[in-house]
C-alpha cells in the first residue's frame, strides 16, 4: 500500500470536492444542491479510502491480539488529533466568537455528535463518525479477515436497516447511519488487488459516478445514495489497474499528502477572507485564501502532522521497523 496512485486520485478527489463546495458557496452566496452534493460525496469518498486504507495497515502488521488493538489506536491518535487539536484551539483563540470550556473540550476531544455541541469548523462534523468507526475497524479486520467476502456483504446489507435507526432513536447513534459508507472500503480490502480492468476506466469511472452523484443525488433527504456510491467504488477499486501517467500520480500523490489540512484549514480560512476581511478587494481577498491554503496544509503537515505519524510509528512498531512503513491515510 505504499505506492498505489489509483488511491491517491481518489483521496485527491474527495478532499477537492469538499475544498470547491465550500469555495463555491462562498463565491456563490449560498449553497446550490449540486454543490451540497459535491461536498457530501467528498466526505463519502473519505470515508471509503480511510477504511481500506487502514483494513490494509492492519494485515501489514502481521500482529495479533491486544498488540494488534494497542498499534492501531496509538497509530490512529497520534494522526487524528495533534493538528485536529490546532485547528480547535486557533480558532478559540483567534477567531471572533465566543466558546464555552464544554463546546471547546468537546471539539478537542471529537465528540460533537455525541454532546450535541456547536462544530467550532464545520468540515469537524466528519471527524467524530471516523474517530468513533476506528474502534470497530479492528475487530472487522479480526472476524473477516479469513472468511469469505459473503459475509462482508452480508453485514453489509445489515447494515443498512441499522443505519436508519438513528433518526429514530437517538441521534447520537448517527455513526450507525455512515456504516455502509465504511464497509465499502472494508469490502474493497477483502476483494484483494485484482487488477484485470485498464488502468484509464479509474478517472472515467470516477468522473461518471461522481456527475451521477451529483446531479441525482437526493442527498438531503437519505441515505440511500450515499451508501450506493460508497459501495460501487469498494466494488470497483480492486479490479482497476494502477494510473500510469506520471503527471496525473504525481499531483494527485501531492494532494493527498495535504489533504488532511487541506479539509481541516479551508474553512476557517474561508471565513477569515471573506468574513472578517470584508469589504476588501475580492482579488486581495482570493489571493490571500489561495495562499494560506498552500502555506497552512504545507506547515501542518511538516510541522505537526508528520512528525507525530513518526511518534506513532516509534510507539507502535516493533524494534527495527522505520516509520516510512507507515501509510499516511
Amino acid at each position: 500500500m505504499m505506492n498505489k496512485p489509483n488511491l491517491d486520485l481518489l483521496r485527491a478527489v474527495a478532499v477537492l470536492f469538499v475544498l470547491f463546495s465550500h469555495v463555491f458557496r462562498t463565491a456563490y452566496g449560498h449553497a446550490t444542491p449540486a454543490s451540497y452534493a459535491m461536498g457530501q460525496l467528498g466526505v463519502m469518498v473519505f470515508f471509503v479510502h480511510t477504511s481500506l486504507v487502514l483494513m490494509q495497515s492492519l494485515e501489514r502488521q502481521q500482529a495479533s491480539g491486544t498488540a494488534l488493538f494497542k498499534r492501531f489506536y496509538i497509530q490512529r491518535i497520534c494522526r487524528i488529533y495533534p493538528l485536529s487539536m490546532t485547528l480547535v484551539l486557533g480558532v478559540y483563540f483567534l477567531m471572533d466568537q465566543q466558546w464555552t470550556y464544554g463546546e471547546l473540550f468537546a471539539n478537542l476531544a471529537l465528540v460533537q455528535n455525541l454532546t450535541y455541541t456547536r462544530l467550532m469548523s464545520d468540515p469537524l462534523w466528519s471527524l467524530p463518525l471516523e474517530v468513533q468507526m476506528y474502534v470497530m475497524l479492528p475487530f472487522l479486520f479480526v472476524l473477516f479477515r479469513n472468511k469469505p467476502v459473503k459475509y462482508l456483504f452480508a453485514l453489509w446489507l445489515l447494515s443498512l436497516p441499522v443505519g436508519l435507526l438513528p433518526p429514530i432513536v437517538s441521534p447520537r447513534f448517527n455513526v450507525l447511519s455512515y456504516v455502509p459508507c465504511f464497509l465499502g472500503g472494508v469490502i474493497a480490502w477483502r476483494l484483494g488487488e485484482r487488477e484485470r480492468l485498464p488502468a484509464w476506466l479509474w478517472p472515467l469511472a470516477l468522473g461518471v459516478a461522481s456527475l451521477a452523484y451529483i446531479l441525482f443525488a437526493e442527498t438531503r433527504t437519505n441515505y440511500y445514495s450515499r451508501w450506493a456510491v460508497c459501495l460501487a467504488l469498494g466494488l470497483a477499486i480492486p479490479w482497476v489497474r494502477q494510473l500510469g501517467t506520471p503527471a496525473l500520480n504525481a499531483v494527485s500523490k501531492c494532494i493527498a499528502k495535504y489533504s488532511y489540512g487541506i479539509y481541516l484549514f479551508h474553512y476557517p480560512m474561508l471565513a477569515l477572507c471573506f468574513d472578517t476581511l470584508d469589504g476588501s478587494q475580492p482579488l486581495l481577498q482570493w489571493s490571500l485564501f489561495w495562499v494560506l491554503m498552500v502555506v497552512l496544509p504545507y506547515l501542518g503537515y511538516h510541522l505537526i502532522e508528520h512528525p507525530m505519524i513518526r511518534l506513532g510509528a516509534a510507539w507502535r512498531e516493533p524494534k527495527g521497523l522505520g516509520a516510512r512503513q507507515l501509510t499516511g491515510a
